[in-house]
């Protein structure tokens, strides 16, 4: 089981650059990657998409690179000092009014220009920064699955409280049945002395099958168990599987007059949402 969401990140020293990449991931009904590389390894966007592709399912990845040349032969910087001086002319007689600032100054568009050498990265640089990507999906992968045993270990703690307010509601529908079926019947008898015993039953048995739980109370049962077997198939099945129990427990509150049963059904019905909510952060 993998949770959606995690964070990693790692610094990494190559031939000729220093390399920093973090990846984070988010929900999503979807595979979603997004990458983000500064204007040097934009060629590389592709394969390290292809990466992310091969390691995950769902969920919004977002990758960032950073690369900082340590050799001054791969990187040039080029300043446009002729349209530096042109603005610089033309703000003069606005200084008086406020505190120019070079550093906005040098992002303007064509005020900085970085140059590389025409050959781009060699295949061992390439080779170098897509081990380095991995390394750190590899990290969010695990980040995922660390918490995703989290969420596990919290869905299966609420399918055991599920499954022991389950039995009590049987046993207390069991005990209301038999005092339902007493109550009916001294009912009928009152206002139809003359019923005959056949008819009475069957008169009973119809009214109390308006109000019989055994069939929902079943398919709990049955979906608590499809849960359980289904952890592997990933948060949508699982999420299918809370909303069916999640419909038996609105039928019984429904159907059920008695105050114990409700109250189990209420409970239930909350315990669910708190599934679902998690089930959301799963792959």
């Amino acid at each position: 089981m993998e949770s959606m969401t995690g964070f990693s990140s790692g610094k990494f020293s190559g031939p000729s650059f220093d390399l920093r990449v973090s990846a984070k991931s988010l929900n999503n009904k979807y595979l979603d990657i997004v990458i983000r590389t500064g204007f040097f390894m934009r060629a590389l966007e592709e394969e390290v998409r292809k990466l992310v592709k091969e390691k995950f399912r769902r969920g919004r990845i977002e990758v960032h690179l950073d690369l900082i040349f340590t050799s001054g032969e791969r990187q040039r910087v080029f300043l446009n000092a002729p349209l530096l001086a042109g603005l610089l002319s033309q703000l003069r007689p606005f200084m008086g009014v406020g505190k120019v600032s070079l550093d906005g100054l040098l992002r303007l568009p064509g005020m900085v220009e970085y140059l590389t050498d025409e050959e781009g990265f060699s295949a061992e640089e390439k080779e170098f920064i897509l081990q380095a990507v991995e390394e750190v999906l590899e990290d969010l992968k695990g980040a995922r699955k660390r918490e995703g045993e989290k969420i596990e270990k919290f869905l299966r703690e609420r399918l055991n409280l599920i499954s022991r307010k389950r039995r009590e509601m049987v046993r207390l529908f069991a005990s209301a049945q038999e005092r339902t079926r007493r109550e009916l019947a001294e009912k009928i008898k009152e206002f139809l002395p003359a019923l005959e015993e056949g008819k009475l039953i069957q008169e009973v048995s119809h009214l109390i099958s308006r109000f019989d739980i055994t069939e929902e109370l079943s398919r709990i049962k049955f979906h608590l168990q499809e849960f359980r077997r289904s952890f592997k198939d990933g948060g949508k099945k699982l999420d299918f599987i809370a909303q069916e129990i999640l419909r038996e427990a609105n039928t019984i509150n429904s159907k059920t007059q008695d105050p114990g049963i409700i109250k189990r059904a209420i409970l239930i019905k909350a315990i669910v949402e708190e599934m679902r909510e998690q089930l959301h952060n799963l792959e």
